[in-house]
């Protein structure tokens, strides 16, 4: 009678476990690739900021009103990535009350090229400067970040980090 009861509950368990068991597999041994993040479209700045700060200011879209009669230059510039690397920017009205390009602020100007290996987002403006930004996440957002050197407070230079989110068009 105990060997009777045993093959019973030994039969139930392995009538609960199997669909257990097998309801456990999953199709993870073949996972998706997944596409490549791109950088690829055109984008609006809507933040731009500097750290440590520069004269008090961290963040530079406020900064570029302030200094250069309330321009929303930047919040008007259209920064478009192309597909076979070329990188432009448009030329806003607002941006001819600016002394300085507008790459000063982007490093990127109307003609350059660009490249994406990883995270490394690498633009060679036309006069054959390049900046190396870090992608920090792409999508609706793409927020990039990078390193320049500003000679202020004067006569020493001070390495700044900007960060510019962009927001696809």
């Amino acid at each position: 009678m105990k060997d009777l009861r045993l093959s019973r509950l030994f039969a139930w368990t392995l009538l609960v476990a199997i669909p257990l068991w097998f309801g456990s597999c999953s199709k993870d041994d073949n996972p998706t690739v997944t596409d490549t993040p791109t950088v690829e479209g055109s984008y609006k700045i809507s933040t731009l900021t500097i750290s440590p700060a520069l004269l008090t200011i961290t963040d530079l879209l406020a900064g570029s009103k302030l200094f250069f009669n309330n321009t929303t230059c930047l919040n008007d510039l259209t920064i478009t990535f192309k597909t076979g690397g070329d990188a432009t920017t448009d030329n806003p009205s607002s941006c001819s009350l600016i002394p300085v390009p507008v790459s000063t602020f982007t490093g990127i100007d109307a003609t350059s090229k660009w490249s994406l290996s990883g995270n490394q987002l690498t633009v060679t403006k036309s006069d054959g400067i390049k900046t190396v930004y870090t992608v920090l996440g792409t999508g609706a957002t793409l927020k990039l970040q990078w390193q320049g050197t500003l000679n202020y407070p004067t006569p020493s230079s001070t390495i700044y980090t900007y960060t510019m989110d962009l927001k696809k068009q």
